[in-house]
């Protein structure tokens, strides 16, 4: 789905919302109240429609931390069932979450994945899963939207429609419900990695506890009350919303940085290629575009070039017609920024974690071009291409 439609449903969502909930008397008194309230009732309407506080309320604690989201949200519908908590129609009626199996089930995959983060020989190992239990967790949800509308009625609301193309409520619920956990989710990972390599011992540990407990807060207030919950997940998206990009872009340097070397080590001694190359269907896609190449490099600049921005994931392309910079884009075409030789340095700096390329702006700044350790097999290749074009 393109990222214009994915913004517009979030809007549609928001608005909806926002007319729901906004009293009268916070809109002013030169506005008609009749028509207000007229507004607020098809707010309202649609709301109940689409089951929008009830089916989005508890997708924050789902984002914090998606399996014990998850396990809470299956223990509230038992309790619920049990009459111990408020009724709920979507916990209620979902056969997905009011089983107690399925809540065992969430729990065991808790503690298996929150215990490696509280040890610090297993730290690593942990935080290269998470993007596992993020997607695991959209998909896991997706399962339970789909559950609450089997007693839905067979009639589906059409809230979007554009010439062959239309979307029901419950399409629009699961692109929300997939767009909302994977941004609040994808900030939260970026504060884990900096917890990681954070000195202090404790505080990676801290950290966990605080994200269980603020996920178990959300979902006791969504028992309660799912519009103030909706509210709270609204405030919080937009938050992420906010220093999406700008955290993303960071959460693929460090992920490139420390989890990746131990990713492709483990590939190439644990099962035994030596020679496998992370960046193979990148160069391949790359080889498309700018012809035959003989080296790629995924590197991430130190500074703005153009329209290549700070930590930007992209690739130095050593090929038969020079050297650029190439960053890839999943909607739309590369962003290429061409090279010249002489401002490239002609050695490779080794640092603490990694290697870079000195690489002189127009504007006489010096850029680094960061890459990690899975290059030190290529080492005397990359040396042997910068001396050749310097």
């Amino acid at each position: 789905m393109k990222r214009s439609t994915l913004i517009l449903v979030c809007l549609m969502v928001l608005v909806s919302g926002w007319v729901a909930t906004t009293p009268i008397s916070a809109m002013g008194n030169k506005i008609d109240t009749s028509k207000v309230t007229a507004q607020q009732q098809k707010g309202k309407n649609l709301a109940e429609k689409l089951g929008i506080t009830e089916t989005l309320g508890p997708l924050a604690p789902v984002a914090l931390s998606p399996f014990f989201g998850l396990a809470c949200l299956s223990g509230t519908s038992i309790l619920c069932e049990m009459g111990v908590l408020p009724k709920n129609e979507f916990l209620m009626g979902n056969e997905v979450l009011n089983n107690f199996w399925v809540f065992l089930i969430f729990a065991g995959l808790t503690v298996l994945t929150s215990a490696p983060r509280l040890l610090s020989v297993s730290k690593v190992f942990a935080e290269a899963t998470e993007r596992i239990e993020t997607y695991a967790g959209i998909i896991s949800y997706g399962i339970i939207l789909m559950a609450a509308q089997q007693d839905a009625p067979s009639e589906q609301v059409v809230v979007y429609s554009a010439g062959l193309f239309s979307m029901t409520g419950s399409s629009l619920l699961a692109c929300c419900a997939a767009v909302n956990i994977f941004v609040i989710a994808t900030v939260r990972f970026f504060f884990e990695l900096l917890t990681l390599i954070s000195p202090i011992p404790a505080l990676d540990a801290i950290f966990e506890c605080c994200n269980k407990t603020i996920a178990g807060i959300l979902i006791t207030i969504y028992a309660f009350s799912p519009w103030l919950a909706f509210v709270l997940n609204i405030i919080l998206f937009l938050i992420c919303l906010v220093i999406f990009k700008w955290a993303n872009r960071r959460v693929k340097y460090m992920k490139a940085m420390l989890l990746e070397p131990v990713l492709v080590g483990m590939v190439r001694s644990v099962l035994g290629r030596a020679h496998y190359d992370p960046d193979r269907s990148a160069q391949r896609k790359l080889a498309r575009q700018f012809g035959n190449i003989a080296v790629v490099v995924k590197c991430f600049p130190s500074r703005k070039l153009g329209k290549i921005k700070k930590k930007d994931r992209c690739y130095l392309v050593f090929g038969d017609d020079g050297m650029r910079l190439v960053k890839l884009r999943l909607l739309g075409s590369a962003v290429s920024k061409e090279l010249n030789a002489a401002d490239l340095s002609r050695d490779v700096v080794e640092g603490l974690i990694g290697y870079s390329i000195s690489l002189q702006t127009a504007a006489g700044k010096d850029c680094e071009l960061i890459f990690s350790s899975i290059y030190t097999p290529k080492l005397d290749t990359i040396r042997a291409a910068l001396s050749k074009r310097g």
